[in-house]
């Protein structure tokens, strides 16, 4: 599995702007809280991501949108 690589782009305060690292260039992807990353991290560090499955999450999110899908359709 190829890893997903971010580039640190700049810091601000207490956010951090993260660029996808595609193979031909770099794309914005997202401004995080500068503590959801490493200590120590400084603009132009590379850092890979990983996911993971979170079905507990996922099916609390589908039921909350179930249960808003069937007020609207009762109005």
């Amino acid at each position: 599995m190829e890893k997903l690589l971010v580039t640190v782009d700049a810091i601000e305060g207490e956010k951090a702007a993260l660029l996808l690292r595609c193979p031909e260039e770099e794309r914005p992807l997202a401004v995080v809280p500068l503590a959801m990353l490493p200590e120590g991290v400084s603009a132009g560090d590379i850092l890979s991501l990983s996911f993971h499955a979170e079905p507990e999450l996922t099916e609390e999110a589908r039921a909350r949108v179930l249960a808003l899908h069937e007020k609207l359709l009762r109005r």
